[in-house]
């Protein structure tokens, strides 16, 4: 299983990475995200997986769907 690496845009996990498996991510997309506690205006993007989750990444949709399609 090769996974991938991404930082988690999700605040109140243990930390800030998150391991993705490619062959599990069902869509991409970017949405905009605003903090409940700053009321701050941010772009983050998310992955959909097989198993229902969504995952909320910092990184570009471009630079997570290039690393996704990484060989």
């Amino acid at each position: 299983m090769a996974v991938k690496f991404f930082k988690n845009a999700y605040k109140g996990n243990a930390n800030e990475s998150v391991a993705i498996n490619p062959a599990h991510v069902v869509s991409v997309w970017e949405a905009i995200y605003v903090s409940p506690d700053t009321n701050e205006v941010s772009t983050t993007t998310n992955l959909f997986t097989v198993t229902g989750q969504t995952f909320q990444i910092d990184e570009t949709f471009l630079e997570v769907c290039a690393r996704l399609n990484e060989v």
